[in-house]
């Protein structure tokens, strides 16, 4: 018997045990040298393979394309070169120092700057990617970094920004007892023929800076989008009209912006705005996204408080009671990211506070919006007390909607014995906001109550043409006078086409509106335009 093929004996209850033994017995000759003639085989394979010549790698472990950590939607080439470029500052007051000029194809992925000194008010910082007539960043330097409205530093931790002050306190004569931050930007500057980088200073600065960046090979396709950013401040900012936060045509998308407040007016409290607008596509696909309150925009609840995410959070808050707030947030689009293939109008509800928003976006450089035919100006006057009931809305007096398509509105009109303010209003991209014009308390447009807005349409003759109109609540379209259309849209902002004839020359567009909480809650905008 082969020792090395041993098996149990067969179990005389189990007729499978007997029958494969018994069988084992007559092959166990023919298996031993089946096995033995497949172990030579194998031997001699693997002589052969370690002796073969190792083949050359042919497979790219990396991925042609990745996304990007702090803003997804951009898809970045792993094909480069990994850069570095250092800076030794030592800068005259007038005199504008260029920390950064590369010519090519790359991208720069990291920003880190540090200056000995502690007041830098006066530092503005220029980017201008491929050559643009105009930088895609011109700002402040501590603005852009993400310190808002001249407040202590503080530490930032996000997707997009990490700024660490110095709070050390340190007997070492070597470092400065009021240095500035360590300033980190981890939002990526892609450029396909070069990229430059400037500092201008209104008084002699010390410090030092490194760009940490990608040299691509000159065969890689590049996406189209560059780095954007823009700054507004309103000191303080005017209550009847939006804050604007972002605005720009063309095609592209938000990846994300940064915003701060200084309470001055201590009626109520700060976070009491009404939120955000998001108005996107007038000239090709009007739609919007409305905010809820400053503090839920950004995630949080009543109220802020100093908790940092990578995506949205609170860096800075001086809270010296319920009325009487300062403070900073951010909110990165990493995850949410809100594209616009035409145009963007970005603005946030304001109070008479001092405001101040750095907003952070990509587009394809020259891309504009179509051209759209829709009233520049328009004329808007009420409030009327008929918003909060269809049927009486409806209930709109012929005299009335005649005196209404009598040419321009004076600043005063009486209507139905009462004397009413004429506001005038200009259109941006289509769109007409009411919001602040009529309020109950600061920053909340009034509910329940119906204006009428007037604008004029001209053609070069007359002409079949389509009335699209976007809005939320409900309203009447009057064409020259004529009733043309009676829209409820009282859950949410929808866009209609409606039918209509122009006249040659001037078209008078008259619509009366309403406003309701829905969806949609505090919008009061409307889209017009003459397709």
């Amino acid at each position: 018997m082969n020792s090395h093929f041993r098996h149990p004996l067969p179990n005389p209850q189990d007729p499978l045990s007997i029958n494969a033994t018994t069988m084992h017995s007559h092959l166990r000759p023919r298996f031993s040298k089946a096995i033995h003639k497949c172990l030579v085989i194998i031997v001699l394979a693997a002589v052969h393979l370690l002796g073969a010549p190792v083949q050359a790698q042919t497979v790219d472990p990396f991925p042609a394309i990745y996304a990007d950590p702090a803003v997804p939607l951009l898809q970045m080439p792993t094909n480069f070169r990994a850069r570095r470029t250092s800076a030794n500052l030592a800068m005259e007051p007038g005199k504008p120092v260029e920390i950064f000029n590369a010519t090519g194809a790359g991208c720069v992925r990291h920003l880190w700057f540090v200056f000995g000194e502690k007041n830098i008010d006066d530092l503005a910082i220029e980017i201008t990617v491929d050559g643009a007539v105009e930088p895609q960043v011109k700002m402040p330097f501590r603005s852009f970094f993400g310190a808002l409205l001249s407040f202590e530093d503080y530490h930032i931790n996000s997707a997009g920004l990490a700024n660490f002050p110095n709070f050390t306190v340190t007997n070492d004569p070597h470092i400065p007892k009021q240095a500035s931050p360590g300033w980190n930007l981890y939002l990526p500057i892609p450029f396909s023929k070069g990229c430059r980088i400037v500092l201008l200073t209104g008084s002699g600065k010390n410090g030092g800076g490194m760009i940490d960046w990608q040299q691509y090979r000159d065969e890689v396709a590049l996406t189209p989008l560059r780095f954007h950013a823009q700054r507004n401040i309103g000191q303080p900012a005017n209550a009847s009209e939006p804050f604007p936060i972002a605005e720009t045509e063309g095609t592209g998308f938000l990846a994300g912006y940064i915003m701060g407040w200084r309470q001055k007016d201590h009626g109520d409290m700060v976070f009491h705005n009404g939120g955000t607008r998001l108005l996107i596509d007038g000239q090709t696909d009007p739609h919007v996204i409305c905010g809820h309150n400053v503090e839920d925009d950004f995630g949080f609840s009543w109220g802020f408080n100093q908790y940092q995410t990578q995506w949205a959070g609170c860096p800075y808050r001086d809270n010296r009671g319920r009325n009487d707030q300062d403070g900073v947030f951010y909110r990165f689009f990493g995850p949410d990211p809100i594209p616009f293939r035409s145009s963007l109008i970005f603005t946030s509800a304001s109070r008479p506070d001092d405001y101040e928003a750095v907003s952070y976006f990509y587009k394809v450089p020259g891309s504009k919006a179509p051209p759209i035919v829709t009233p520049q100006g328009w004329q808007v006057v009420g409030p009327f007390p008929d918003g909060d009931n269809l049927e009486a809305f409806k209930k709109t007096g012929d005299d009335l909607v005649k005196q209404l398509s009598q040419g321009d509105w004076p600043e005063k009109l009486t209507l139905n014995g009462t004397e009413l303010t004429t506001n005038n209003l200009t259109a941006k991209f289509g769109w007409v906001r009411l919001e602040g014009v009529y309020q109950t308390r600061t920053a909340y447009p009034r509910l329940d109550a119906s204006v009428y807005i007037r604008g004029i349409a001209s053609s070069p003759s007359k002409r079949a043409a389509a009335l699209r109109i976007g809005l939320d609540n409900w309203a009447i379209v009057y064409m020259n006078g004529q009733q043309v259309a009676m829209l409820d849209h009282a859950d949410e902002f929808q866009t209609v086409k409606i039918p209509i004839t122009l006249n040659e020359g001037d078209n008078q567009i008259l619509i009366k509106t309403n406003n309701r909480m829905n969806r949609d809650r505090h919008l009061w905008a409307i889209h017009c335009a003459v397709e």
